[in-house]
């Protein structure tokens, strides 16, 4: 859930959709009656915090900075 940058009220979001492998663009629109702003954000993978426990199931991820 992300909150409404003019009203701070809950967002659902609406819909989304990948720009690529790892950005997403989910857009939003406000709970409140009054308000009902539509808005985007994004969302985008910045690192892992563990690889899976099976290396053949493993996918190739380079953070920034890291080479291959």
């Amino acid at each position: 859930m992300f909150h409404c940058p003019y009203c701070k009220q809950p967002a659902h979001t609406r819909t989304s959709r990948y720009v690529s492998e790892n950005l997403k663009q989910r857009y939003h629109q406000c709970t409140s009656l009054e308000c009902s702003a539509t808005f985007r954000t994004s969302e985008t993978l910045d690192g892992v915090i563990r690889q899976p426990a099976m290396p053949e199931n493993a996918v190739a991820l380079l953070t920034a900075g890291e080479t291959p």
